[in-house]
């Protein structure tokens, strides 16, 4: 068994994200990997992220191969999807099938806390930090 805690995780942040080879403004994301590939030497094949969202972070329509479940913690996340948006607040689940365009914006001026489930793919390069 593998415990862990979301205040002894490091963060990342990021205030750029990579997208179809391009560096991207995003304003200010904080996210720390709670389970990923090779945790402790275990071949996961999903990773679950803790990430915040800064108040105006605005994460624009990108796709990609790995499905995403959404599970909103506090705040309001704006998410866009399938030419449809809506407003969501806590304990709210939201699933993003593979390669379905979509966004998220931190619309308000108070952080957001979400977890994010990513299916690993293939060798699970997508599930690293």
């Amino acid at each position: 068994m593998i415990i862990r805690s979301v205040k002894d995780v490091k963060g990342k942040t990021s205030v750029t994200l990579s997208h179809e080879g391009n560096k991207v403004k995003v304003g200010k994301v904080i996210m720390k990997w709670l389970t990923h590939k090779n945790l402790n030497g275990e071949n996961v094949n999903f990773s679950i992220r803790h990430i915040v969202y800064e108040p105006r972070c605005d994460v624009p329509t990108h796709e990609h191969e790995h499905c995403h479940q959404v599970y909103i913690l506090k705040g309001k996340l704006e998410v866009s999807s399938n030419g449809e948006t809506k407003l969501l607040g806590p304990d709210t689940l939201y699933y993003v099938p593979p390669l379905e365009p979509h966004s998220s914006r931190n619309p308000t001026d108070k952080p957001t806390a979400i977890l994010s489930c990513i299916n690993c793919l293939r060798d699970g390069d997508n599930c690293s930090p």
